[in-house]
């Protein structure tokens, strides 16, 4: 089910119904807590098992595992058993995880190794129908976000920071949590279980921030992100089928349009994710529940380490606490600091799929951040400590402005050049748009007939984008999310009005999320 179709719609009215109904009495009668919770939780499992019934089963042996392994981990005495009890659950979930998300692409190269060597010694080749069950495990949606939440969990728990969760149905509720269950934010257990376990009834003020944040997801969902969709399906081509029946095709694209359609792709990803992840954030605010920002106008990062401390907080997060800091942070020198830093890039490659595309992505962000570590970090701490007197401030402020335009423009044009990877669908296609956007550009206009030109796609790409730019760009400067209802009436009856009447006459309804893929 997704957010951006009327079926939702029809869905979460009836569930806030109920939900409001038992909320008025919760606070005093702990029956209608306790219905609150499970009606919450029967509407996430008939949310999740919109798409396909059969994947409840997962998310229901992911929870079982963590809930027995978490109380047993809390319970023992023993090193050894409390570390075995880890073991299990972190293997579980990364057993399912690697089975659902990477087996078919192991399976893909088992099976043309197989015909390789069977052409080797005469043998005869695997078909595709003998071969069908082993190629096609369909990957269930948003498993890597509830697997890495509830590792997160039983982890905690191991490191003492947080008591094992006693009741199993408010466990459930957190793992399925409808709102952010298959596109985040990742929750952790010390923020979003305490606000379920306690009688849930929206206020005045999150009932406006909430409305808020769902017309500002929906306006960067529907309008931004998929409107985008179009232009960048040009470049980089709708599905996967038509670039592999025509291989050939991409050797007509020109460096200039691979090098706008990388910032496009970027533009849309945002816009689709951060979309998404602000309407799961407003409709739990409805909830009286209040979820991580997973998104903090990423857009106007001056460096590469602003960027990611804005981008997919919940996930860069994980890999901080999870995997950074237990490899010893910066604890133990500049060289360790880096090698971590360059595995975590490695694995946040690795975590949106098994192919070279991905891997490559996150190394190349690795590489952006290192290099401004080693090079340019130092130099920009030196530079804050200094004073600047007021007396010559104008001139200085300007150089500011400049550096600061510079530096972003810079570093965009570095995520955007790494988005090429992203976007492209295996390793040949992704070395031909690097070699192209690299190469000197033909400024060959129209060397495809259904690809818009450099400056089209560009013309495009500022029409769709310059109102969330402008939107993003107050949020940023001022440092506010909700700097929309400090303005006067007639300014938020404008700007809130002109994002709902794109939404209705330019929003595109019903495509999916670029990150269920994920």
């Amino acid at each position: 089910m997704l957010f951006n179709t009327f079926v939702f719609l029809l869905f979460f009215l009836i569930v806030y119904s109920v939900f409001l109904c038992f909320g008025w009495f919760a606070k005093k009668q702990k029956w209608a807590y306790r219905a609150q919770n499970l009606w919450l939780l029967f509407a996430s499992y008939f949310f999740y098992g919109w798409w396909e019934w059969f994947f409840l089963t997962l998310i229901l042996i992911s929870t079982i595992i963590d809930y027995v392994a978490a109380r047993s981990i809390e319970s023992s005495q023993n090193q050894m058993f409390r570390r075995i009890y880890l073991a299990v659950s972190i293997f579980a979930n990364l057993g399912l995880l690697f089975t659902m998300k990477y087996y078919d692409f192991f399976a893909v190269n088992l099976v043309d190794s197989w015909n390789q060597i069977a052409i080797w010694f005469g043998g005869s080749m695997a078909t595709d129908s003998s071969t069908y069950l082993l190629k096609n495990i369909v990957l269930p949606v948003g498993i890597s976000f509830y697997t890495f939440q509830t590792m997160s969990y039983t982890i905690d728990v191991y490191r003492q920071q947080i008591k094992a969760e006693k009741d199993f149905f408010d466990f459930a509720l957190f793992v399925n949590f409808f709102p952010q269950l298959v596109a985040g934010p990742i929750e952790r257990a010390q923020d979003l279980l305490p606000q379920l376990k306690a009688p849930k009834f929206p206020t005045i003020d999150g009932v406006q921030k909430g409305l808020y944040d769902i017309l500002l997801g929906y306006f960067m969902k529907v309008y931004v992100a998929d409107n985008l969709a179009t232009y960048v399906d040009q470049v980089f081509f709708a599905g996967k089928s038509f670039y592999t029946q025509n291989p050939t095709i991409i050797q007509s694209m020109d460096g200039s349009q691979v090098f706008a359609g990388g910032f496009l792709f970027m533009t849309q990803i945002y816009c689709d994710f951060a979309g998404y992840s602000f309407i799961a954030l407003g409709i739990s605010r409805l909830l009286g529940v209040t979820l991580t920002v997973n998104f903090e106008t990423p857009e106007f990062s001056k460096t590469p380490t602003e960027f990611w401390n804005r981008w997919h907080v919940t996930l860069n997060r994980w890999f901080r606490d999870y995997i950074y800091i237990s490899l010893g942070g910066s604890k133990y020198g500049k060289f360790a600091q880096y090698r971590n830093l360059c595995v975590i890039f490695f694995l946040s490659g690795l975590w949106h799929g098994a192919n070279w595309t991905f891997i490559t992505w996150g190394c190349l962000q690795g590489l952006y951040t290192m290099i401004y570590l080693i090079f340019f970090a130092k130099k920009k701490e030196d530079l804050g400590d200094k004073t600047i007197d007021s007396s010559i401030s104008i001139s200085s402020k300007l150089s500011q402005i400049l550096t600061g335009t510079l530096s972003r423009i810079l570093v965009l044009t570095l995520i955007a050049f790494s988005a090429v990877a992203f976007r492209s669908y295996d390793a040949n296609m992704m070395f031909v748009y690097f070699q192209k956007s690299l190469s000197v550009w033909t400024w060959d206009f129209s060397p495809n007939n259904n690809v818009k030109n450099m400056f089209g796609l560009w013309e495009e790409y500022f029409k769709i984008s310059l109102p969330l730019l402008i939107l993003d760009g107050i949020t940023y400067f001022k440092k506010e999310r909700y700097w929309i209802f400090l303005t006067h009436p007639l300014i938020q009856a404008f700007v809130l009005s002109f994002m709902a009447f794109l939404i209705l006459t330019r929003g595109v309804f019903g495509k999916e999320v670029i990150y269920f893929a994920f």
